[in-house]
C-alpha cells in the first residue's frame, strides 16, 4: 500500500542526526560517492547521518562499510 502524504512527513519529522562510530574494516577501500559527513581517525569511523533511530543509523553505516548486521 503507498504511503500517504501525511505518513511520508511525519516520518521526515521523525529524522534526526546521529554520530555512529565504527570500526573500518581492514579491506575497506572507498569507491564512489561518500554519501555521509564522516571522519576516520586510525581504523575508527564516526559518521553524522540523518535517520529515524540511532539502530537504523547504525544499520546503514554498517552496510555502507560492509560490515555484517546482527
Amino acid at each position: 500500500m503507498a504511503e500517504t502524504i501525511n505518513q511520508i512527513m511525519d516520518r521526515i519529522k521523525r529524522l534526526e542526526e546521529y554520530e555512529v562510530q565504527v570500526t573500518v574494516p581492514q579491506d575497506f577501500k572507498f569507491t564512489g560517492t561518500v554519501p555521509y559527513d564522516m571522519t576516520i581517525v586510525s581504523d575508527q569511523a564516526f559518521v553524522k547521518i540523518v535517520a529515524e533511530s540511532f539502530d537504523s543509523a547504525l544499520f546503514k553505516v554498517r552496510d555502507f562499510f560492509g560490515i555484517e548486521n546482527d
